[in-house]
């Protein structure tokens, strides 16, 4: 059964050159599945061994209805070295480590495989009933001592090759690792080697330390197993650490009595986590990656996970493969892409292409020559009389090259680096021209972010730049101005009427030969004030005064004519007051008096409501009253708590005597008789 595609990919690099492909995967229906189940035997598990037994063969049927058809199953119990501090090594504890609770338990022991993985699910039934629970002393566990003997052991424990193989693990306690087993004088680090003998029992329990989490990674991605971590709360935390340090594993939280095992087989198997054989990448090859997982809409980048992939559904991978530099080593070139809960690999064989035995390969008269010479290693060797990169030119009779014709000397280069020759004649890159492309259009000032202005071009013959200015306005071309960039002529914004006129008289600036007028200016060369402070127009205007108010009471009703409108004819402007002193702006379109136009109709100010005037005022008057009002009474009121605090104090002080009168006799007097003694 096949789920991933391709199985192999050639790869064919030259330097710099960069490919990409994808790697599918598609869950099928019924994959085979070895599970292997590991369970610790601690008397803190009891509960948990109970629920497995209650499960029994129902637990392999419930697997093959929601994970795959094709399971087969094995058993394996742990609870620690038989050793002290680990073990209790009192011989009535040895043969019932429950004793002091009054129990029956089984002796302790290291790992024992009880059941081989089969699809005898009757024998894994039997298995797990037969097993009772154990204990030992202290909280960690030798579920490690279990994990690399079940990962190891291929051959007692019967993983198939075309299965994919879990391992779940069960646990409540954390686990011993490497060097713990010097507390026991256990000095031999674990080999990683198979010890299962007499009776399928880990017999090298007391003779090698526990393995490190390092060799237990090993172990795993050598032998493609994927181990499922379920775990009680308490711990959670701890194997969620380990989750991170080994490859495609998985940990969940198992239920205070293992119901919920099910739902956390079927939860890791629908998971998915692959990897790249970084360690085998060849020299001078960068690889970068992302994952589209199903139902996914983007890109996971840098991913190689995805989760909840149900049957039928497909996830790509799309690699993206970098050749920086050639190998300098002639190490594998083949990389490895994979995952411990699949057998199967994808195999990236790269083929580097870095040298060329082309010499050998000869075409004559190639087309891609012209028929004028002969391709060799790609290039064209042209033969007598022809030139060009494609032998496409004819050498000239005179005797000079087609190259010696694009260069102004022979110390030149050919067109001064600028363009090709073709044919003897320059064939310039972008932004130059000339006969050798010794010009160019750059280098020249910039004016207003325009390389010379907006008014020329710019001509860089030999490194010596140069505006020239070609535009006009109302024909009148445009100049060099201090920094050598084309500027506009300030001609056109100078009265030709006034022998002394300025430059828009002195009243604005000029702008490509439209003066832009300051405030208050008008006309095209400022010369008109548009403001009654302006003492020309006031005179000029005020000859004027009788009719612009005859013009005012005749055009009461007419339209008003909107100012921007009549902007461009303005020259002169007047304010006058009528009847009811409102003030009244008219204009005279022209030097001529032929007619006066109102600008805007009456804006006769209202007279103020003295309410608005009084109102506030008073409200003032008021406000401020309350104001010293409340000042007042918090200073009388600060006032008498001060002089009562004094008072109280001073009362505090005082000292009364209290005195007696030394002549005065009380007016009995009592005296008893010594001899007396009563009755």
């Amino acid at each position: 059964v096949v789920q991933l595609r391709p199985q192999v990919i050639d790869i064919n690099l030259r330097k710099g050159d960069t490919v990409k492909f994808n790697v599918s995967f598609r869950k099928v229906k019924d994959y085979p599945v070895d599970l292997y189940y590991v369970m610790d035997l601690s008397n803190s598990m009891k509960d948990d061994l109970a629920e497995l037994q209650k499960l029994g063969e129902s637990l392999a049927t419930q697997i093959r209805q929601n994970v795959t058809s094709d399971i087969n199953m094995g058993f394996g119990t742990f609870v620690d070295k038989v050793m002290m501090p680990f073990t209790s090594t009192v011989p009535d504890q040895l043969i019932n480590p429950c004793a002091k609770s009054k129990e029956a338990c089984a002796p302790p022991f290291g790992f024992r495989h009880q059941q081989s993985i089969s699809g005898d699910l009757t024998a894994f039934k039997q298995s797990v009933q037969n097993t009772n629970i154990s204990g030992n002393i202290d909280s960690p566990e030798g579920g490690f001592d279990a994990l690399m003997q079940i990962a190891v052991c291929g051959g007692q424990i019967g993983w198939r090759g075309d299965a994919s193989h879990l391992v779940v693990f069960t646990t409540d306690a954390s686990f011993h690792t490497a060097l713990d087993g010097k507390l026991a004088a256990i000095l031999d680090a674990n080999d990683m080697k198979c010890h299962l003998k007499r009776a399928l029992v880990y017999d090298k329990s007391k003779e090698l330390d526990y393995p490190s989490i390092g060799q237990l990674r090993a172990a795993f991605v050598a032998n493609k197993i994927q181990p499922i971590f379920a775990v009680t709360k308490e711990v959670r935390s701890l194997y969620d650490g380990l989750k991170e340090l080994i490859p495609n594993s998985f940990v969940d939280e198992l239920a205070s009595d293992s119901n919920n095992i099910i739902s956390i087989i079927k939860t890791a198997y629908n998971k998915l986590q692959m990897s790249l054989d970084d360690d085998n990448k060849p020299e001078g090859v960068g690889i970068s990656y992302r994952t589209l997982c199903p139902n996914a809409t983007t890109w996971s980048d840098n991913s190689l996970s995805c989760n909840q992939i149900q049957l039928g559904s497909e996830v790509t991978y799309e690699f993206t493969v970098t050749a920086t530099a050639c190998p300098t080593t002639s190490a594998s070139n083949t990389m490895l892409f994979t995952s411990s809960s699949l057998q199967e690999s994808v195999t990236f064989r790269f083929n580097f292409l870095c040298n060329c035995n082309c010499s050998s390969m000869v075409e004559q008269k190639s087309i891609d020559c012209s028929s004028n010479g002969s391709m060799v290693c790609g290039a064209c060797l042209c033969d007598q009389g022809h030139e060009g990169s494609r032998c496409q030119c004819t050498q000239n009779t005179i005797g000079l090259s087609l190259s010696a014709q694009c260069k102004r000397s022979d110390s030149a280069d050919i067109c001064e680096r600028n363009g090709e020759c073709l044919c003897g004649i320059c064939d310039c890159h972008e932004n130059f021209h000339g006969k050798y492309c010794q010009c160019s259009n750059t280098g020249c000032p910039v004016t207003d972010g325009n390389v010379c202005g907006k008014g020329g071009t710019c001509e860089n013959c030999y490194n010596q730049p140069k505006c020239n200015c070609t535009a006009k306005i109302n024909n009148i071309p445009y100049t060099l101005d201090n920094v050598g960039s084309c500027t506009c002529h300030e001609s056109n914004c100078i009265d030709p009427s006034n022998p002394n006129a300025t430059v828009c008289s002195s009243h604005g600036n000029c702008s490509c030969s439209i003066c832009e007028c300051d405030p208050k200016y008008d006309g095209k060369y400022c010369q008109d004030c548009n403001s009654p402070l302006c003492k020309t127009v006031t005179a000029e205007c005020s000859s004027h005064e009788a009719c612009a108010i005859c013009v005012n009471s005749a055009v009461q009703n007419r339209e008003v004519i909107p100012i921007p409108y009549l902007l461009a004819q303005i020259h002169a402007y007047a304010y006058y007051n009528d009847k009811k002193i409102c003030p009244l702006m008219y204009k005279r379109p022209s030097k001529k008096l032929e007619h006066i136009i109102r600008m805007q109709t009456t804006n006769c100010p209202k007279p103020i409501d003295p309410v608005i005037i009084v109102l506030p005022i008073v409200a003032g008057i008021v406000v401020l009253g309350m104001i010293a009002l409340i000042a007042w009474k918090v200073y009388q009121t600060w006032r008498d708590k001060r002089e009562w605090q004094v008072f109280e104090n001073e009362m505090k002080k005082s000292k009364w005597t209290k005195g007696q009168n030394p002549i005065f006799e009380e007016a009995s007097t009592r005296f008893e008789n010594p001899t007396f003694h009563g009755t």
